[in-house]
């Protein structure tokens, strides 16, 4: 039985479904997860740019009377994901990959781990997939020989509608208008006529003001009218796009870190085989015409974010950037199936047998088949609970009638949805920059460079009044300088005083202070085991138990028993900065220097652009009477961001160190800089 190109797509596509129906997560998920399912619940208004279509057939998946709230919205992703794959079928036959090549082509994209991640939680991304492999069908309808004016408005309609999927596919949505444009010369009306049905598909935006002037129940801001609606998708409430001055050297970081991710998600057999696609299928003409496109378009991503976001290419931006990757991950996969069927055409050539020819064909379909079960385990979230015990636990640490305030996604969202899902609902809670649970501090009246210090005094003075506990996941560097003092309780840490006030030493609730139980969980047992198997945010929110621990057995003397836990939390953190440094300097203080200096090192690689980490190597070198070395990382912390303080430090490293020449060089760096306090003085004294 022969089946049409459409009906191959479909079965690939149920292939797929079953795949991720088998791993798809019962509950809510990390970092965006409880907001979207919190949106999708009463139609309301996520982070810009909003989402409104993905909220809407969200809002009809939460409709749907069957499962738990979470695992319905869950059920978008997989359903989007999966008919991504089908698409990507049709994609790849049309680029004339023969049927084993489609299928080691589709089962490396349906497992990349950035596509098959995105496909078992609420996310966006899976739906982005779907309209940019939609975008690559409709480009090449309109651009081939009968094509007629309805596929044109049938594409720029679905390029509108795109750009409201997710951000990042304007610049492919771009480059694929000027390609259809192109095929019979550009010309006025034309251009007129696909603006005119992009504005038509994009116009759904509109759901966001209809649905802020009907007071959802969440809503990450106010988008009112059209002047709310400018504001809101252009970030103006929520922080520009450009995080840094752009340099050439971020800029090949991140090229090469995404070029990482992208090859890293399809694996090394993956990679080998895109790898042999771009050096031999230049030569297959049909392939190319198709392949070289998809290509291009989904390069304008990793582009668009080198050139705009200019993020800080470590393992956290990384992170946060890798589900954008999804489209070049596509287009890798077809370059992998191009180069499968190069190498067997190779073979063919030698005028083989037809035994050999067809087992050249499938081996690679049987090498993708045999690596799928280690893919399967990584991404299987059937059984995934850690996320709703987290919201749940940090909510149970706080005291009766605290405000918590939140500031980080999985915080944030997680806390809400466990709020809303019926936990603690005396505590109320509150965000740092003030948009998601209203505006308790007035920032919307205020131009945005006030808005750290407004919502600083504002709680201040909320500490200071002691009406009621006021709670933070992780106590904010700026109260700590300002002298507020925190009491930890469990995953939270309670303000208890700010200079100059009193009745402060005892819990606000009567309650005794908290003490760590014998049953606290370690981060890596929260993760089976094997936290290699699990995302940056998911490890950062598993990290939180693990240092939980720590820091109260450190706080009380007890380091031998918090070097155990800080250990663990740096094994699940093995690509967060802050974990290495708390190992470091736990191991520091239990007299196992050689490895604190390990730890020191790893930090300073995983944060290239933090001067933190050189600088408590520098710390650690000095106290280790090692001043000329200290002095060097001193330099080099300075060079990543220049400040007095790192100035100051170098200048009395080497006056240490008895180099008078740097050290007079470096205070005179210093004086022009604004002052700032030392981090040397006390250590080189032969401290610590």
């Amino acid at each position: 039985m022969r089946f049409s190109r459409t009906e191959q797509g479909c079965l690939a596509a149920a292939a797929a479904a079953v795949l991720y129906a088998l791993t798809l997560s019962r509950g809510v998920g990390a970092g965006d997860s409880g907001e979207l399912i919190l949106a999708a619940q009463g139609l309301g208004i996520a982070h810009p740019p909003g989402y409104p279509l993905w909220v809407l057939l969200a809002r009809l998946a939460a409709a749907i009377p069957a499962g738990g709230l979470a695992l319905r919205v869950n059920a978008l992703s997989a359903a989007s994901t999966a008919l991504s794959v089908g698409l990507f079928w049709m994609l790849a036959r049309r680029a004339g990959l023969r049927a084993p090549a489609a299928a080691v082509a589709t089962a490396l994209l349906a497992t990349a781990s950035i596509v098959w991640s995105s496909a078992v939680e609420a996310e966006v991304y899976g739906l982005a997939l779907l309209a940019f492999l939609a975008l690559a069908l409709l480009a090449f309808r309109a651009r081939r020989a009968r094509a007629s004016g309805r596929d044109e408005a049938l594409y720029f309609f679905a390029a509108g509608l795109a750009t409201i999927v997710h951000q990042t596919l304007l610049f492919p949505a771009l480059a694929g208008s000027a390609w259809v444009l192109a095929r019979r010369g550009w010309s006025a009306p034309r251009l007129a006529r696909g603006l005119a049905w992009a504005a038509a598909g994009a116009s759904i935006t509109w759901v966001l003001p209809v649905r802020w002037s009907a007071g959802p129940p969440f809503a990450w801001t106010d988008v009112r009218g059209i002047g709310g609606l400018a504001d809101y998708l252009l970030r103006r409430t929520y922080g520009g796009l450009a995080q840094n001055p752009f340099r050439l050297d971020r800029a090949v970081d991140q090229g090469l870190g995404m070029a990482a991710l992208s090859l890293g998600s399809l694996g090394l057999f993956g990679s080998v085989l895109a790898g042999s696609g771009v050096l031999l299928g230049y030569r297959a003409r049909r392939p190319a015409v198709v392949v070289g496109p998809v290509l291009v378009a989904a390069m304008t991503v990793p582009a668009a974010l080198m050139a705009l976001i200019r993020f800080t290419p470590d393992p956290e931006h990384l992170a946060q950037v890798a589900p954008f990757l999804a489209p070049v991950v596509a287009a890798g996969a077809l370059l992998a199936g191009t180069g499968a069927q190069r190498l067997g055409d190779l073979l063919a050539r030698r005028r083989t047998g037809r035994r050999v020819r067809m087992a050249a064909a499938l081996a690679p379909v049987l090498v993708v088949a045999a690596l799928l079960p280690g893919r399967f385990a990584a991404a299987d979230r059937s059984r995934w609970t850690l996320p709703e015990r987290y919201g749940r636990d940090l909510l149970a640490a706080a005291p009766a009638r605290a405000t918590l305030v939140l500031d980080g996604d999985n915080e944030t969202f997680l806390a809400a949805y466990a709020s809303r899902s019926g936990t603690r609902p005396d505590v109320a809670l509150t965000h740092r920059r003030g948009w998601i649970f209203g505006d308790p501090n007035r920032l919307r009246s205020l131009p945005r460079s006030r808005w750290t210090v407004a919502a600083h005094g504002a709680e201040i003075e909320a500490i200071r009044r002691n009406r009621t506990p006021v709670c933070y996941p992780i106590p904010p560097g700026d109260l700590i300088a300002s002298g507020v003092r925190f009491r930890q309780r469990g995953l939270l840490y309670e303000a208890c005083g700010v200079p100059g006030a009193s009745g402060h030493d005892l819990p606000q609730d009567g309650t005794p202070a908290w003490v760590l139980p014998a049953d606290w969980p370690r981060s890596s047992d929260l993760l089976g085991g094997h936290p290699e198997r699990y995302d940056y945010v998911t490890r950062k929110m598993a990290i939180s138990y693990s240092d939980a621990a720590a820091r109260w057995l450190w706080s009380r003397g007890r380091i031998a028993e918090a070097l155990p836990w800080f250990l663990d939390a740096a094994r699940v953190g093995f690509d967060i900065p802050g974990a290495r440094l708390n190992a470091s300097a736990a191991l520091a203080a239990s007299g196992e220097p050689e490895r604190a200096l390990d730890e020191l090192l790893a930090a300073c690689r995983l944060a290239p652009y933090d001067p933190e980490p050189r600088a408590r190597l520098a710390v650690f070198l000095a106290a280790a009477g090692r001043p000329g070395e200290a002095a060097l990382w001193f330099e080099r912390a300075f060079r990543v961001e220049p400040s007095a303080a790192l100035a100051a430090d170098a200048s009395r490293a080497w006056m240490l160190a008895g180099d008078g020449s740097r050290a007079r060089q470096w205070g005179l760096r210093a004086g022009g800089l604004a002052p700032a306090p030392s981090r040397v003085p006390a250590l080189a004294g032969g401290e610590g």
